[in-house]
């Protein structure tokens, strides 16, 4: 059925390719499906469904027919596919997932859209069969406090198993298969609230017959060839459930940079338990060691802090669980005040008053924290004058205060606060508070307001006292320019207003108002403008490049608009557009429909840019007021991701490197860097010095072989995947293309960097492509390479370690042109750097290119 389906949009995009550009379709999309799938169903209820086995591939092809050749975009229910596979997939025909796994089954959408009528939608839904090993866990119907099984006890055999499908169980006593009613003494049923998950199988008032060997058989009949999965359990007079025992006190208090070792042991438990340690808030620290039931941890800092758990399991009868709780001394966030608040209040320490200075830190723990306090250096003692106490810990924990009764001038000075912790090992907290008598400026709020508003509107403007000495002489002026529009002193309020009830061109302008008192004075500035705000440009619109000729290219800008309607609708742009470098700006305005929503994308696209020119863009709004605040950008051409290839070039100057990708099954990854940003410790006498261009800005991407990085480990960098221009299907099999790279290999520990070309459908074969090695001095060198895809395909770049730190290996400029590279640029057999270049041409039989003709092409 997948074949009919292919030849016939085989046909309908040749006979597109016959009517030429004028003839447009709306898009329409079909699924088909690859892979290692176990069953398929057709339509079943109005959806497909696709059955696979956990850890097996799925591969979904979307085929989709249209004019102009329309976008595709695979998603998931509840989320986006990208929430799961790598962006590169997402918006390919084929959707591949290795290694599925259960969390990843759902229903599958592509959606492809061209502009013209609706988006066309298609879904499959996806059903990951498993089954896990089952578990057997025993009990006992009347407690457990003699932890053993007598005659007069009657147990419990519990088998559970996860699966999809529903696990079906079965039971056997060494070689007898157990059945309900078979044996008088055994019951089989399944808990109804547990819907068939769950197996259990009941012993009543054991027997001596009863000690045996049983086996839960879990099943799912076979489907995706899953096989049966058996667990077995030993039952005995000495069956009994765990107990342990932890070998520390309890609480440990430690301090940071201390080893701890915590010892877990079982006193009793058939068969053996299990220990394992847990923490009651996060997972255990990356950094413990374990040996049993043995856990170290070392050097411990503040977040090692908190309660530890053995637990101890046989699957009899419920977990023993033993805790610790481990304190790790701290000192932190030391913060005074004063009372009355000079700051905050109307007030001011003033002779002849009481003045109290609160000093509070974290102290972890509390009981040990001591305080100490000094004045200008010297040790305060507690006197009728100068009162020092702690507050109570459940009011206030970690405080003390000294109290000032009857302030004296001879009273001014600096005050020092020292908490401190009675097991020691930890630094002191020191807090100085300067007491004297002075005045503050005003300081106020906003310091600067934007005010964007339209002609005949209202505006107040208000300026708020934060805090000020003596406030009672506050006065306060507003000021348009030099202009003097009012002035006034403050009563009981904390603030001023000004208002402006219907602008005008005349009423924008930046006011002032300032509040004076003898200390000095605190301004608010308000910018009150008619202009509309400035656009802000887009960067993150998916392959911008959406036409790419062979001299021209055209881009898709975007942009939001701040504030739409702050001054009044938006009626145009005017856009402004210069090649990078130039002095004329080429200008025309582009038409609004409507009003802007807020945070609505806007899409222009400029057409007829030269390769591989850069531009200057400059946007700004119109309204019937006039001119908004306009906002500039550059655009680079930059080849589309994953075309039809007709030319690719990556510098890795962009965020996500061109969509290249690090390897998970190498040793460590390759790093994105300039010069100008590299570590001051980087390591000498290897790396590049500048990028390919001679840029100390520019980037490249490298391996960093400084410890512990060891000899041999290697590296892989992993480019997009690829699709070639399809070609007419009685002409030529193979497309040829130049594969270029600048590589620098400086340093007397210099591995070997290897390139790899990877052919879709070969995910574990990949082609030698082209390899160096040694040192090559300080210099960016060139490779060449033609090669000969006849499919999808990957190039794989892979550093090898040599045998010291100074081994850094970079790459810059990737480009993969259509054609063969120019016979001055391939590698001879003598290649003086050492490079060897392997030409990649690989041949399809004559039955791979009839099935390749009739399956659909990206």
């Amino acid at each position: 059925m997948d074949l009919v389906y292919g030849l016939v949009w085989l046909l309908t995009v040749l006979l597109e390719g016959i009517s030429g550009q004028g003839v447009y379709a709306p898009p329409t999309v079909r699924i088909v499906h690859s892979g290692l799938a176990c069953n398929i169903e057709e339509e079943r209820y109005s959806e497909r469904v696709y059955t696979i086995r956990e850890g097996e591939t799925l591969e979904l092809t979307c085929l989709v027919t249209g004019h102009p050749r329309p976008q595709i975009r695979w998603t998931k229910t509840a989320g986006s596919a990208s929430d799961r596979f790598q962006d590169s997939s997402v918006f390919n025909e084929t959707l591949r997932i290795t290694s599925i796994q259960r969390h990843q089954g759902g229903r599958y959408y592509c959606k492809a859209e061209n502009g013209l009528g609706s988006p066309a939608i298609k879904s499959i839904r996806v059903d990951v069969y498993y089954l896990d090993d089952p578990v057997v866990t025993v009990h006992q119907s009347i407690g457990e406090a003699k932890e053993q099984f007598y005659y007069e006890r009657t147990v419990f055999l519990r088998c559970v198993a996860n699966s999809n499908p529903p696990v079906r169980y079965s039971w056997r006593r060494g070689q007898e298969v157990l059945l309900q009613g078979s044996d008088k003494g055994v019951e089989i049923y399944e808990p109804f609230f547990t819907q068939g998950e769950t197996k259990i199988l009941k012993l009543k008032n054991l027997r001596p017959q009863d000690y045996a060997n049983y086996s839960c058989i879990a099943s799912v009949r076979n489907v995706c060839n899953i096989p049966d999965k058996m667990v077995s359990f030993r039952l005995s007079n000495k069956t009994a459930s765990p107990s342990i025992k932890l070998l520390v006190d309890d609480p440990i208090v430690v301090n940071p940079g201390e080893a701890i070792t915590l010892v877990c042991v079982t006193t009793g438990g058939e068969p053996m338990p299990s220990l394992t340690w847990v923490r009651s808030f996060g997972t255990l620290p990356e950094k413990i060691v374990l040996n049993g039931g043995t856990l170290t941890i070392p050097a411990i800092t503040s977040d090692d802090a908190g309660t530890y758990s053995c637990i101890a399991n046989n699957n009899v009868g419920n977990p023993a669980k033993k805790s610790t709780n481990i304190i790790v001394r701290a000192l932190k966030k030391g913060r005074f005040w004063i009372t009355p608040d000079p700051y905050h209040k109307d007030d001011n320490i003033q002779i002849g008053r009481e003045v109290k200075i609160s000093c509070q830190v974290e102290a972890v723990p509390s009981e040990e924290l001591t305080f100490s306090w000094f004045k200008n250096g010297r040790p305060l003692r507690s006197s009728e004058r100068m009162v020092i106490t702690q507050t109570d810990p459940d009011v206030s924990p970690g405080t003390t205060n000294l109290d000032i009764i009857d302030l004296k001038f001879t009273d001014f000075g600096t005050y020092t606060c020292v908490a401190s912790l009675k097991g020691g090992g930890i630094s002191d907290i020191s807090i100085d508070v300067n007491i004297s008598s002075s005045t503050d400026p005003p300081a106020v709020e906003p310091a600067f307001l934007e005010i964007r508003q339209g002609q005949d509107r209202s505006v107040t403007m208000s300026c708020r006292v934060l805090r000020a000495y003596p406030i009672r002489v506050l006065t306060y002026e507003w000021r348009l320019g030099n202009k003097l529009l009012r002035t006034g002193q403050f009563d009981s309020q904390e603030y001023t207003e000004y208002p402006l009830k219907s602008l005008s061109n005349e009423n924008y302008g930046v006011y002032n108002c300032s509040i004076i008192n003898e200390a000095g004075a605190g301004r608010c500035s308000f910018l009150v403008t008619g202009k509309a705000y400035a656009p802000e440009f887009y960067y993150d619109t998916y392959n911008p490049v959406w036409q790419n000729r062979h001299r021209v290219y055209s881009y898709s800008l975007q942009w939001t608009q701040m504030n739409p309607d702050a001054v009044d609708r938006i009626v145009a742009y005017r856009l402004g557009i210069r090649q990078a470098g130039q002095q004329r700006w080429w200008e025309q305005e582009i038409k609004i429909n409507g009003n802007i929503q807020k945070g609505e994308l806007i899409t222009y696209n400029l057409t007829e840019l030269i390769k591989p020119e850069a531009y200057e863009v400059r946007l700004t709004p119109l309204t019937k007021f006039g001119e908004g605040d306009s906002t500039i950008r550059v655009i680079k051409y930059t080849a589309p991701v994953n075309p039809h290839l007709r030319e690719f070039h990556c510098g890795f100057e962009d965020g996500n490197i061109c969509l290249f990708t690090q390897d998970d099954t190498d040793n460590f990854d390759w790093t994105k860097q300039s010069t100008a940003t590299r570590n001051t410790k980087y390591t000498p006498n290897t790396g590049p010095n500048a990028d390919r261009s001679g840029s100390k800005e520019g980037f490249y991407m490298y391996i960093e072989t400084s410890r512990p990085r060891l000899e041999g480990e290697k590296a892989r960098l992993l480019s997009p995947v690829f699709s070639i221009a399809p070609k007419n299907p009685y002409g030529p099999t193979n497309s040829a293309y130049c594969f270029s790279f600048f590589y620098h290999m400086y340093g007397q520990h210099i591995g070997v960097l290897n390139v790899y070309l990877r052919l879709k459908g070969q995910t574990t074969i990949e082609n030698p492509l082209w390899s160096s090695s040694g040192n090559k001095g300080q210099r960016w060198n060139e490779a060449h390479v033609n090669i000969y895809p006849i499919t999808s395909f990957q190039l794989i770049f892979e550093g090898i370690r040599g045998p010291g730190i100074e081994g850094d290996i970079a790459i810059d400029d990737v480009s993969i042109a259509e054609g063969e590279c120019a016979k001055q640029d391939l590698p001879t057999k003598n290649s003086v750097d050492g490079a060897v270049g392997i030409l990649v041409h690989i041949w399809l039989f004559p039955v791979i290119i009839l099935i390749s003709i009739l399956s659909p092409r990206r």
